[in-house]
């Protein structure tokens, strides 16, 4: 199971992540995006510390140290800087919940439970639209799809270990690559009735559709 760790390379946003893997599952961690680059409603640059898709909304997470927000400590200017920052999240649409990093290093449970109470004891979290380039309708022809070189590569060194009697192989490239493409090639080139496997009912769905259109 990979261990998931904050963009930031923070300590308090690597515990939430536990806390959050504690609650969900580990493996669901990998749904959440950390640093999520966005614009405020002046078009500055900003960056949530989590965002993630659950049931068709986008959520966004901010982790607080409480000296860094508390009016008292810090100068005014930074302090309507995050109010601003939290109203153009909530300008975007995105609900928006923050927990301080006291909260989660002496309330863990605490945490642990609002975060089954905001987003659900079965949440649907989904793969952020962001992560991959505009997506057009239009269906696809298996037999004229042109692949890409890595698929190619991928496709030849499975035919490659099948001549050789291996068994088993490992293919791994990054999110959003087509891996789920090479593996339907895979199995229109092998010819036989194949088991698809998945860990998540929405990469089961995702695949069936990819079957399909293939």
């Amino acid at each position: 199971m990979p261990t998931y760790r904050s963009a930031s390379g923070s300590s308090a946003e690597d515990l939430f992540i536990e806390l959050f893997s504690d609650t969900f599952g580990a493996e669901k961690a990998g749904y959440l995006y950390s640093q999520y680059p966005f614009s405020d409603i002046y078009q500055n640059s900003r960056f949530a510390d989590f965002l993630i898709e659950n049931g068709g909304r986008k959520v966004a997470i901010e982790i607080d140290d409480e000296a860094s927000h508390n009016p008292k400590l810090v100068s005014q200017n930074k302090f309507y800087d995050d109010l601003l920052k939290q109203n153009s999240m909530i300008y975007l649409g995105w609900d928006v919940y923050r927990w301080a990093v006291r909260q989660m290093q002496q309330q863990p449970e605490t945490v642990k439970d609002e975060l089954r109470v905001f987003l659900g004891q079965h949440p649907n979290f989904k793969e952020i639209e962001d992560y991959l380039p505009t997506q057009r309708g239009k269906s696809l022809d298996g037999s004229k799809l042109e692949l890409k070189e890595h698929q190619k590569q991928a496709l030849a060194a499975l035919e490659e270990m099948r001549c050789s009697f291996e068994t088993i192989a490992l293919l791994y490239h990054a999110t959003g690559t087509g891996k789920t493409v090479t593996a339907v090639m895979d199995a229109k080139r092998f010819g036989k009735r194949t088991l698809f496997l998945a860990h998540t009912v929405e990469l089961v769905d995702q695949a069936t559709k990819t079957f399909r259109e293939l």
